[in-house]
């Protein structure tokens, strides 16, 4: 109790000096300052301002900031509602810069200060510096004058900030910065193809199902002319609907000493599997939606793959297979596929985007756990992911890969538990990673063994859902690849 007493005097006499400090001149602009931030209303501002305006890494740092803000506005009232403390008395404090407003609610902590400083926390994670400081400047302006103005003692801040950088750590930990997307993993190199410039010996084969509208000003006839500009004596195959992928494909890579491929990853998985079958260099010109592979290996443009193919710089890249199939980038069980159906069945009507977007929020509406027997191991599985190659983590979700020839497949099981599977599951995604839950698993691994005993044994391979059998197992095929890469992802 002595020492209560003691913090208390000293907060007093902290507050005395504060609340004597200040230039008349500004006072009458306190109140303002102080009621603005009320209910949280620059915070809601900022955030909308940057959505609207920024582009996906602005976008996630409004969203994480405002999480951290409420987060922190909301644990303030309950600690308001356990402690009940008295305001300070205000009466020395000049009438000019006294709030309008009467704060009737306890005065620890200040629930002003907790959102002001968790709202800064969350935007420092990863928003340009400028405005890192604006939105600390503002915390520390909000903080000064809840003491300044009379509202709050020092003590009542303090606890504020504890409060406010809690939740902005909590929120950087469910929404951490995005790494910054360098593409061009390492592979391993495998000199220089002795290529002909203008493109004899080669195919390109066009689905313009992939191309079509999936990069903005970029058709598949725009993508034809480009290529027939850089490659005069290339032979030059646009797909039809009706064409059999894989046929056309495979004639293509059988006749050629280079098969050339302009689609998504899908596409892209069907021509690895032709180059494979007749032991050809592959060449990937990015006109998909996703283009998960092409941007890996450094190719993020058509004109960017095609500089690649004149240079005729090779590597060799790892493989990944399951169930006769082979994948370049991952393939899944669980929820996934089910996910992809209902995405590909709406995508015609709405856009692929918002149809992902509604297909994840209907799965996790209604998606029950699959049976299965992972590496002879009984397991509900709400949705598994094996990646060809170590994945770098992002908020739990795999984001880019470094290496294309590590040998390894990323294996990640998000497992269903008993009480209340949901809730276990969403937070075993978002706080696993402080509390080390054990029902989100992450493996490296070289093969993995999956047994699910009933129907349907849907599998997601390279975003391509297909049905599997009842035992299939995961392997590498370490360096089978070789592709055409950029200078910067050769490994060389």
């Amino acid at each position: 109790m002595r020492l209560l007493r003691r913090l208390q005097t000293t907060d007093k006499r902290i507050y005395d000096r504060v609340t004597g400090m200040g230039m008349p001149l500004l006072d009458p602009y306190t109140p303002k300052f102080v009621q603005a931030t009320d209910n949280m209303a620059p915070w809601f501002v900022i955030s909308a301002t940057l959505a609207v305006s920024g582009g996906p890494r602005l976008r996630r740092t409004a969203l994480r900031a405002i999480i951290a803000a409420g987060t922190a506005n909301g644990v303030s009232a309950v600690v308001k509602q356990l402690t009940r403390r008295i305001r300070p008395d205000n009466s020395a404090v000049p009438k000019a810069r006294t709030p309008y407003k009467h704060y009737g609610s306890s005065s620890f902590p200040s629930g002003h200060t907790a959102a002001a400083v968790a709202f800064a926390g969350g935007v420092m994670a990863d928003a340009p510096r400028p405005l890192s400081a604006l939105a600390a400047l503002l915390a520390s302006g909000v903080a000064f004058s809840r003491v300044h103005s009379g509202v709050h003692y020092p003590g009542d801040v303090l606890g504020g900030i504890a409060i406010g950088t809690g939740a902005a750590m909590l929120a950087r930990k469910m929404l951490p910065a995005r790494p910054e997307l360098v593409f061009g993993a390492h592979a391993v190199a495998d000199g220089v193809a002795d290529v002909d410039s203008e493109g004899s010996g080669t195919t390109v084969v066009v689905n313009p199902r992939s191309a079509a509208g999936a990069v903005p000003g970029l058709s598949s006839a725009d993508v034809t002319s480009r290529v027939a500009r850089a490659l005069p004596k290339a032979r030059i195959i646009p797909m039809s609907a009706d064409d059999d992928v894989s046929a056309v494909l495979d004639e293509a890579a059988r006749t050629s000493d280079v098969l050339a491929i302009a689609g998504g990853d899908g596409t892209v998985n069907a021509a690895a599997k032709a180059a494979l079958d007749h032991g050809r260099p592959l060449l990937v010109l990015p006109t998909g939606t996703l283009n998960n592979f092409a941007r890996t290996l450094g190719l993020t443009s058509v004109d960017i793959a095609l500089r690649a193919f004149s240079d005729g710089r090779l590597a060799r890249v790892d493989v990944g297979e399951v169930d006769g199939r082979i994948f370049l980038n991952t393939a899944s069980f669980g929820s996934y596929p089910r996910m992809v159906e209902r995405r590909d069945a709406w995508a015609g009507r709405i856009g692929k985007w918002p149809a992902f977007a509604l297909a994840l929020w209907q799965d996790l509406w209604e998606v029950n756990p699959t049976p299965a027997l992972v590496d002879g191991r009984p397991t509900l599985v709400w949705w598994a992911f094996v990646g060809n190659g170590r994945y770098r983590t992002h908020a739990r979700v795999p984001a880019l890969r470094e290496r294309l020839d590590d040998g390894c497949l990323d294996v990640r099981v998000l497992s269903a538990r008993e009480p209340f599977p949901r809730l276990r599951a969403l937070a075993d995604v978002l706080l696993g990673e402080i509390t080390q839950r054990d029902g989100y698993v992450e493996r490296l691994t070289t093969g993995l063994t999956l047994s699910i005993p009933s129907e349907p044994r849907l599998l997601a391979v390279d975003g391509e859902v297909l049905e599997g059998s009842e035992n299939v197992r995961f392997t590498k095929r370490p360096g089978a690849l070789q592709v055409f890469v950029p200078a910067m992802g050769s490994g060389a």
